[in-house]
């Protein structure tokens, strides 16, 4: 008898997502003001969810954490390919850990690992035409074979949105499974000895098991449904409050499997931001939840792919097309006015939805019969198989793979004088797919950044298409949009959304060349601005008087489409943030002495009208000021304005508060109060004191005396430093005054998470000793750093010591900085290794 039958098996599915936030003329996320106090959305729920479910906190009584979970180890998850782009860009530590994390999944169920693939950009498959579908699954496919180094065995569609043709497709691709919601499945039979068919309706499908759906053609490909009471609790029913709340209702789910002896799996899919972000320590109640699970001896956690490849597939299904987990009227949540998520104002309606994706359905044939046009004349291959592949490029842009990408499919190789239109027609339609992303559609109103984020990548398109020759497609777009009612009074309709919203961002090779220039003359310079990188050919700093003035010859490049393009610029500093950026485009020979001279004369006569005058003549009239910088770049360097100007205050304020320190002296011993001006310059004297001292107690670099052990911190430089920081903060809590030491403390956790991350890696007594000064510089300023990662190394850190005993000898040796480190941190790893 196969003992595996009578398992409890347990597959917890998270499907980790966001959309596309990117400006996409520069490929970044520009600050969102909503997301504060974080850049942006993602930052946020990174923070709160992505970072945090690759160390889930398991706590005692008193709060004290004893271990930590890769919820990734034991989750099913996909996650969105242009949401993984952006996590490895910007974390990839956290990057590393999730694909850590499916790799021991792999290895730990028979080769079958965790991660699923995912439809690339999101789009409701059932609502795109055929061609689009491929390049979604193709796209998705290609990217987590990328990332995770071999081929997906399932695909996670976007809102579950099914239909026949979408999984046909998905079969054809090789993909072996999907997960839909247990409305979608109409009926259901075993495959043998049954021939009439089991409504299910309403949900009624028991969801323990795999389906084969038949796709036509003959294909199949397997179904599983999802658990939805389980699915429910998750989300809306505080089942996160506690890990025994969750581990009950699987209990009950399990409690439910039908009594007929085959092997039965509690499945539940969510979304993954549920684990943390929509529920505040969602990841910390999974996390014990797995422990605990861990622990049973009667069940074992498992993902669909192990499920399916260890026992036989025993019932067949038929679904309810063009259906989706997240509407109950079909697919109208992302084509027709249905009400879903109507928690706007009175009177608000949807009645945008049905016109904005006719709106795109006729820009998309537009731009395609453009691209087919036009690509058939760089290519012996079919556009559409290119446009698939392009993938390759898109993930290795200056690799390999994006040479390799050019040299099979443009006719010529990566040395044909047509490699910028190839690369800009392939742009074009990879904004053609992501205008479909399935989040424009599923708020209140079209003026949402949601359906601005879908709109501007609609302007993009149509800027690609104008410049690789198409006719400009805007007035038929924009009439439809006319259609598409906003429920804003100042909008009125989506054309005018797209007019003032979605261009607003657009973004020229001239306005990056004035960006470029401008930062130059104010702040330290950047030869990368995003998507864009930045070639001085020449350059002259024409010195600050009368004003400040910096003239130069400049080539930008862009990343994507290899374009690059030769610019004249001249910018003036006024002063303050005061700026004057003239830009010219392909200079004609002779021009920049020509410019350069008549800019010298100004100069020489000390005369800002005449050099105006002269930016005038050459340039023209039009110029760009600071309003015109990126937005990042300019918030930025105005920051940077500031410090240098209160950098000069602030030693001004010093040499006063030197000058006239017995007058506060008398003041204070007679009990008369500061003003609250005083007060201010005191509090940011006396930081900018601290701030210096530490910066030089964490530059130093300690050198203990003969005999004397690498971690001990006696160091004389150290204690006479430590011992100032002491008598500052002394001094500011005399005269009541409370430091503003935000950005030391941020620093010093950077500096511990270096330490840290040195002595997880590989121990070294001096790493611990520099540690050990950290923590008692941390402990002097009462100064409370970023603890997440510094908890997790610190896990990191211990595990590899009880790992090896070796290793545990010399961590014995420290200690002190052990206990340290559990009190800093709050944790209870110390008796851990005491226990050791």
């Amino acid at each position: 008898m196969d003992n595996r039958l009578d398992k409890k098996y347990i597959c917890v599915h998270a499907h980790f997502y966001q959309p596309p936030r990117e400006n996409p003329w520069i490929e970044a996320i520009e600050r969102e003001d909503s997301a504060a106090p974080y850049h942006d959305w993602n930052e946020r729920i990174h923070q709160e969810c992505y970072r945090a479910n690759t160390g889930a906190r398991i706590v005692d009584e008193r709060n004290r954490i004893l271990d930590l979970v890769n919820n990734y180890s034991y989750l099913s998850f996909n996650f969105g390919p242009t949401l993984m782009s952006w996590i490895e860009r910007h974390h990839p530590w956290v990057y590393r850990k999730i694909l850590e994390a499916d790799r021991r999944s792999v290895e730990a169920l028979s080769g079958h690992g965790n991660a699923i693939a995912q439809v690339y950009n999101h789009i409701i498959m059932p609502l795109a035409n055929r061609r689009d579908k491929l390049t979604q699954i193709r796209w998705g496919m290609g990217d987590f074979e990328h990332r995770f180094g071999r081929p997906p065995e399932g695909m996670w569609l976007a809102e579950t949105a099914v239909d026949r043709e979408t999984l046909l497709l998905l079969a054809q691709e090789g993909i072996k499974y999907t997960i839909l919601s247990p409305l979608q499945g109409m009926r259901w039979r075993f495959r043998r000895g049954e021939t009439t068919w089991r409504d299910a309706s309403g949900g009624t499908i028991p969801t323990g098991r795999a389906y084969r759906y038949s796709c036509g053609e003959g294909k199949y490909i397997h179904l599983f449904f999802y658990d939805s009471a389980l699915a429910r609790g998750i989300a809306f029913d505080r089942l996160l409050e506690h890990s025994s709340r969750l581990l009950e209702q699987i209990e009950r789910s399990w409690s439910f499997r039908p009594p007929t002896g085959e092997p039965w799996m509690v499945n539940v899919a969510t979304d993954g931001e549920t684990y943390g972000h929509h529920f505040k320590f969602g990841d910390m109640a999974l996390g014990a939840a797995f422990n605990e699970l861990r622990r049973d001896p009667a069940a074992q956690i498992v993902n669909y792919g192990w499920f399916l490849a260890s026992f036989p597939v025993v019932a067949e299904v038929e679904i309810v097309e063009r259906t989706a987990w997240s509407c109950a009227h079909g697919l109208g949540r992302w084509s027709a006015d249905c009400g879903c998520h109507l928690g706007g104002e009175p009177g608000w309606n949807q009645k945008w939805r049905a016109p904005l994706r006719l709106s795109f359905d006729y820009l998309r044939d537009a731009l395609s019969d453009h691209f087919q046009k036009e690509m058939a004349k760089l290519t012996q291959e079919d556009p559409w198989e290119v446009r698939d592949a392009y993938i390759e490029s898109i993930l290795e842009r200056k690799g390999e793979g994006g040479e390799r990408f050019l040299t099979r499919y443009l006719t010529g190789g990566a040395n044909s004088l047509e490699v910028s239109r190839f690369l800009a027609l392939l742009e074009m339609e990879r904004f053609a797919l992501f205008m479909y992303t399935s989040c424009g559609w599923f708020f209140d109103e079209i003026s949402q950044l949601e359906s601005v984020l879908v709109l501007t990548y609609a302007a993009r398109a149509i800027d690609l298409a104008k410049k690789t020759g198409a006719c400009d497609p805007s007035a038929g777009f924009l009439e439809l949009l006319e259609s598409a009612p906003s429920n804003r009074a100042e909008y009125a309709n989506g054309a005018n959304v797209f007019i003032r919203k979605a261009r607003s961002g657009q973004v020229d090779m001239a306005r990056v060349a004035a960006s470029y220039a401008i930062q130059s003359v104010s702040a330290r310079r950047q030869f990368r601005l995003y998507a864009y990188e930045i070639l001085p050919q020449k350059e002259e700093d024409l010195g600050a008087s009368p004003v400040a003035c910096l003239y130069g010859l400049i080539t930008v490049q862009d990343d994507r489409t290899a374009e690059g393009e030769d610019f004249l610029f001249a910018v003036a500093h006024f002063g303050g943030l005061d700026f004057r950026c003239s830009v010219k485009a392909a200079p004609g020979e002779g021009e920049y002495e020509s410019i350069l001279a008549a800019l010298q004369d100004a100069i020489e006569e000390q005369s800002t009208i005449k050099m105006v005058r002269v930016l005038d003549e050459k340039f023209g009239t039009d110029y760009f000021g600071l309003g015109d910088v990126l937005k990042d770049l300019r918030t930025g360097i105005a920051r940077e304005i500031g410090r240098k100007t209160l950098e000069a205050w602030t030693g001004f304020q010093r040499n006063l508060f030197a000058a006239h320190k017995p007058l506060l002296l008398s003041l204070r011993q007679w009990g008369i109060k500061m003003s609250a001006d005083l007060e201010a310059s005191m509090q940011r004297i006396l930081s900018e004191e601290v701030e210096g001292l530490c910066e030089k107690i964490v530059a130093h670099e300690f050198a203990p005396a003969h005999g004397q052990p690498p971690w001990d911190a006696t160091d004389f430089y150290f204690r006479v430093h430590l011992a100032r920081v002491g008598a500052v903060l002394e001094e500011a809590k005399s005269w009541g005054v409370a430091l503003d030491l935000g950005q030391v403390s941020e620093h010093l956790g950077g500096s511990l998470v270096k330490v840290l991350s040195k002595l997880a890696l590989t121990f070294d007594e001096r790493d611990a000793g520099r540690l050990l000064r950290l923590l008692a510089l941390c402990r002097a300023m009462q100064a409370r750093p970023e603890s997440w990662k510094l908890q997790t190394l610190f896990f990191e850190f211990v595990t590899k010591g009880i790992e090896n005993p070796g290793l545990l000898a010399r961590i014995n040796r420290i200690e002190d900085l052990v206990n340290e480190l559990d009190s800093m941190l709050n944790c209870g790893f110390a008796r851990i290794l005491e226990k050791k």
